[in-house]
């Protein structure tokens, strides 16, 4: 790696911050992380301290329906308990307050760890930029509840039996609905819990995390309402506020802004259109697909998604036989804006319409789809926020730790495949080098010997060839039955050792990935209990677009 920084942490439980060039980046995100300014055709701002400052100034934040938002928000997380620091932060969202908003899919137990680093990331920068700015900066969570990709979000990895293991919950829907109108059997829930639970090493907080979890599923019986009890649980002291881009009363809100995409669909869909061809040309690819005729709203039906195109002047979803005039989708949307969800295109333009936003958490992908909508915002006379990319975290625990140093490995080195590399070495070195060759050289000469066999039978007219090659065939793998019986016992002896390698690729680079990308909080919230996520935002992070290992 090419930047390392260490800070030493001691007035913490965590004792270790090390910060590392961002492994597996592509090379638009890489770009953006070490050079935004050469990105300036796709973007408002660069995210730095200036370009926040420079938002503050220049944005109009009074055009924004402060009280119906606030009265929102609070009516969605009354269901969940509203902290006193949360009811501040609506009443100051109410106010003169700007918001540092980021969003996720509701994945089950909050899905990937990247979840909580996005939540961590809008809260430190909303704590930061309240103190510098001297205004009310709210750190605000949209949960993209009108995602129904629900393959993405009902599972959780487990290392179980020393190996990494995907457990899906098994229930499944026939519809392609909504998460947030996808519900769940509470037996079924239940059960996947207990399972996810027994995978798991009891310790002193395992009960109370249990319990914690199966009193929400008690409580709610959808992924979006159980993802959203579990955020608000393990965030409730910060005053992250919360709204689901599927509740109903903020369709409501935004009835108005999706009249407004549906007059300006047509400019709307070329200009993203060209822009992400400006993107492609620059080797940059084609994030979102564009095309022309998109009119880039979702008409929703029965908790269903059908994404809406343009033909003539109507709006479809042919499969569907789903049809309407402009004039009769904009009725809709006054009337019944519930029908409507937002793309990846439009959400966040709404987000931008509905919020006081001074920057946007987002992660790679995010931030991608968001170059292809510069002049989209321009379109309706916005410039787009702050992007700041999420924080990107491994947490090291003890275990590990003493693994990396044992073994004399660095953390960089798992990334790159030293360490599988070395594992690999290892056995080969502890091989039997004799007994493979000597049984290679039996190999051999039964072959050479079956061969003088059968041409000895054929000169005396006795045709047997079949017959001797299946007797050759069995003697062969007889004696590969040996060899590898061979090593297995030598990989029995290795077992201590290639254990060590496997927990460190396992624990840091699952999948081949960054560990935030696979692991779910649970086992760490098993073993350190939650109040490993009041230290965690206690850490002093740098948004520097580094990857932050966190010695826990």
């Amino acid at each position: 790696m090419i930047y390392s920084k260490r800070i030493i942490l001691k007035r913490w439980k965590i004792v270790r911050l090390e910060q590392y060039t961002q492994p597996f980046v592509s090379p638009f995100y890489k770009a953006y992380l070490e050079d935004s300014a050469s990105l300036s055709s796709f973007f408002h701002y660069e995210w730095n301290q200036e370009d926040l400052n420079k938002r503050l100034q220049e944005t109009d934040y009074s055009k924004h329906k402060r009280v119906e938002l606030a009265g929102v928000i609070t009516s969605y997380m009354d269901q969940f308990g509203i902290s006193e620091k949360s009811r501040k932060h609506i009443e100051e969202l109410k106010d003169n307050g700007v918001v540092v908003i980021g969003g996720q899919q509701a994945g089950i137990l909050t899905g990937p760890m990247y979840s909580i680093h996005k939540a961590i990331s809008v809260i430190v920068l909303a704590k930061r930029q309240r103190e510098i700015q001297g205004i009310p900066v709210i750190p605000v969570f949209w949960i993209a509840g009108e995602d129904h990709d629900i393959d993405e979000i009902n599972h959780v990895y487990i290392e179980k039996s020393r190996k990494l293991q995907k457990l899906v919950f098994p229930e499944r829907s026939k519809l392609k609905k909504i998460a947030s109108e996808t519900t769940f059997t509470k037996e079924t829930m239940l059960a996947y819990l207990e399972e996810i639970f027994k995978s798991l090493p009891e310790t002193s907080h395992t009960k109370k995390l249990y319990s914690k979890f199966t009193h929400f599923v008690e409580e709610h019986s959808n992924f979006t309402t159980f993802f959203s009890a579990i955020m608000n649980e393990l965030f409730y002291e910060e005053g992250l506020l919360m709204v689901d881009a599927a509740y109903q009363p903020l369709r409501q809100l935004e009835s108005d802004y999706f009249v407004q995409m549906i007059e300006q669909s047509s400019d709307l869909a070329s200009l993203v259109f060209q822009k992400e061809q400006q993107l492609d040309q620059l080797g940059y690819g084609s994030p979102i697909q564009a095309k022309e005729t998109a009119a880039n709203l979702f008409y929703v039906e029965d908790g269903e998604r059908f994404l809406l195109e343009r033909e003539s002047n109507s709006f479809v979803h042919e499969a569907k036989g789903i049809s309407f005039t402009k004039e009769e989708l904009i009725a809709i949307a006054k009337d019944q804006p519930e029908k409507l969800s937002n793309n990846v295109v439009t959400r966040p333009l709404m987000q931008e319409m509905v919020f006081p936003v001074l920057s946007f958490i987002g992660g790679p992908g995010e931030i991608a789809y968001w170059a292809t909508l510069k002049d989209a915002f321009q379109l309706f006379n916005m410039k787009m926020p702050v992007i700041t990319p999420r924080l990107s975290i491994s947490l090291v625990t003890p275990k590990v730790q003493s693994l990396l140093d044992k073994l004399e490995f660095s953390i960089p080195d798992v990334w790159s495949g030293e360490v599988e590399l070395s594992k690999a070495r290892m056995i080969e070195e502890n091989q039997n080098k004799d007994v493979s060759l000597f049984i290679q050289s039996i190999k051999d000469d039964l072959a050479s010997k079956y061969e003088e066999l059968d041409q000895l039978l054929k000169r005396n007219d006795i045709k047997l060839t079949s017959l001797v090659e299946k007797n050759l065939d069995f003697h062969t793998k007889q004696l590969t039955f040996i060899e590898n019986a061979v090593e297995d016992t030598i990989l029995t002896k290795l077992d201590s050792s290639i254990y060590r390698y496997d927990q460190l690729i396992i624990q840091l680079m699952p999948n081949g990935g960054l560990q935030e990308r696979t692991y779910s909080p649970i086992q760490l919230l098993n073993e350190k209990g939650q109040d490993l996520l009041v230290e965690l935002l206690q850490v002093p992070y740098e948004f520097n677009g580094k990857h932050h290992v966190v010695s826990i």
